[in-house]
């Protein structure tokens, strides 16, 4: 059996994206659009038996009429050829209001052999190569899993632990009940411990989030854990004779934090005719649009100008997204042309940002007294030229004017 494994897809992340002249559409929603395409063909080519999507459709929960439309578009193919498509949901799939529909709830009511699984469920799917037991295990929506009024006095971490607990509860029973002959998958979309955050995944949240052992994803008879959620391609399996724990990337980059990242999907096969199930699997990189990242330290540049344009004449940036990053003295600022800076940057297909690193001069502070300055006024100007003591200016002369008036005292008793 042949899987075609993808997740986060997020349709309507236009960061960098320009308004295409021949189409009207944002050029980051076409580039989207080209790999999205480009991976059905693939899978369709490939001959597979089921698109699996494991969470995340579009960019936020109410995407735009053309943004579903374009996702329509390229998933018809696969209905068209009457394969089985297989949807759980993820974290930006679901709205905030309670009661409305997730981003992807509507592929349920469209033609074709849809399955759309908004909650921990289990189902048997009839594929041209026979069936395939799913797990589907979404994002875990803490409304909907702990409706029970004993838990709204629980802290955060205990509510996590809970989760957590749910989650392996059902895992364990699900599989009791599964066909250990047939082919096994279980579809999440969450954290896996210890796993390699992509960089756009924003690690503050994802450590508070409920988070899971690979083994306790994949006992017997699962064979192949498709995950989303985090963005980076990996396989969590500890254990070589283990089913793979895999996250299957994203299609394309959503920001810098990605720039140097493989961008694609995962073809699976589990193999059912020996003794034994046996599951390999293929990454399968997609025309993503490339993030050229240039950075140089030109501070001891004679020319930083020069230095900067010899460091974006080592990178290929046609057709790429560029960001370009350069440091430099303060007496080096007007020497750097910036006209000639973007000239080298027109293959580019945007100039997503051009910035400066400044050291500035250290400039030597003196306070300037003469014999006629008063103690007050000495005082008054040594703070004047040091802003950490601003807030203390008051208290400061005051002790000094009372460290004058007990030294004068002093030295008019000893006369």
């Amino acid at each position: 059996m042949k899987i075609l494994h993808t997740a986060d897809i997020h349709l309507g992340s236009n960061t960098y994206g320009r308004i295409d002249p021949e189409t009207g559409l944002n050029t980051r929603l076409l580039d989207f659009k080209r790999s999205f395409e480009f991976m059905v063909q693939r899978g369709l080519d490939e001959d597979i038996d089921v698109f699996l999507f494991c969470g995340d459709a579009y960019r936020t929960a109410d995407p735009t009429p053309t943004q579903q439309k374009v996702f329509a578009e390229c998933l018809k193919p696969i209905a068209d050829a009457g394969l089985p498509i297989l949807m759980v949901t993820g974290n930006h799939d679901h709205p905030v209001s309670f009661g409305k529909a997730s981003a992807i709830d509507i592929f349920g009511y469209v033609s074709g052999d849809v399955h759309v699984f908004r909650r921990p469920d289990t189902a048997r799917i009839e594929t041209k190569s026979g069936p395939l037991q799913l797990l589907a295990m979404p994002w875990p929506i803490r409304s909907m899993l702990l409706s029970k009024g004993e838990y709204r006095k629980k802290s955060p971490l205990e509510i996590r632990e809970i989760i957590e607990q749910l989650y392996v509860d059902f895992i364990a029973a699900a599989v009791e009940e599964f066909d250990p002959a047939l082919p096994t998958v279980l579809a999440g979309h969450f954290s896996v411990q210890g796993s390699d955050l992509a960089g756009s995944e924003r690690t503050s949240l994802i450590a508070h989030e409920p988070k899971f052992t690979p083994g306790q994803l994949s006992p017997p008879p699962i064979d192949y854990v498709a995950l989303g959620h985090i963005h980076r391609f990996q396989d969590r399996r500890t254990d070589p004779e283990a089913p793979p724990v895999v996250y299957c990337s994203s299609i394309e980059r959503i920001s810098f934090k990605e720039w140097d990242d493989r961008k694609g999907f995962v073809l699976v096969t589990i193999d059912t005719e020996g003794a034994e199930k046996k599951t390999t699997y293929e990454f399968v990189d997609t025309p993503a649009r490339r993030f050229v990242n240039i950075e140089k330290d030109a501070r001891d540049a004679v020319d930083p100008t020069e230095v900067i344009l010899a460091e974006i004449a080592r990178e290929d940036v046609t057709d790429a997204i560029v960001r370009v990053r350069y440091h430099v003295e303060e007496a080096q600022v007007a020497q750097i042309d910036m006209h000639r800076i973007r000239e080298a940057l027109k293959p580019a297909s945007v100039i997503a940002s051009i910035e400066r690193t400044v050291d500035p001069v250290e400039r030597q502070r003196r306070t300037v007294l003469t014999r006629e300055s008063s103690l007050h006024e000495a005082m008054t100007s040594y703070i004047a030229q040091h802003d950490n003591l601003a807030t203390v200016k008051d208290d400061l002369i005051k002790a000094a004017l009372e460290l004058e008036a007990e030294y004068d005292a002093k030295r008019r008793a000893e006369e």
